[in-house]
């Protein structure tokens, strides 16, 4: 079991009305306690995965102010055939858990041009992914086609 400040994350697979999915979990449990379920298909891991490095940049930056000044990026995803947009934002009305409000910053991934796909994704879940990247890439191979 992990900790705070070091969680361990896993994967749990399952099937939702017919169609695979993955839900990542820390320490057994919710990423987030916003976010109950961080769960997606093949398409939105594929997209995911596509934009590896950002999420590994945006993750683990030098200082905090790095996520301030995230540079957008494009991806492209080449089974899928698709582009992704990722750029940081800032939700001005995020509310702590103590009723603080603070500018919290997240990675926005957007499916160009079509806006099909759209996830935000906060620090931990960029972690998390980042951290079961090769159980998420073995599903994937397992269970999309």
């Amino acid at each position: 079991m992990g900790t705070s400040q070091n969680p361990k994350f896993s994967v749990v697979e399952y099937y939702f009305r017919g169609n695979p999915m993955i839900e990542i979990l820390k320490n057994g449990g919710a990423i987030h306690w916003r976010d109950q379920h961080f769960a997606f298909g093949c398409r939105k891991a594929r997209i995911i995965l596509a934009c590896l490095p950002a999420l590994k940049k945006f993750g683990w930056p030098s200082c905090e102010e790095d996520r301030t000044r995230f540079q957008p990026q494009v991806f492209t995803e080449r089974d899928l055939g698709v582009r992704i947009e990722v750029f940081a934002s800032m939700n001005p009305d995020f509310v702590t858990s103590f009723g603080e409000e603070v500018d919290k910053y997240w990675l926005d991934l957007r499916e160009l041009p079509s806006l099909e796909v759209h996830k935000g994704l906060g620090v931990m879940k960029c972690r998390a992914v980042w951290s079961v990247q090769d159980k998420i890439k073995e599903w994937l191979a397992r269970r999309c086609h």
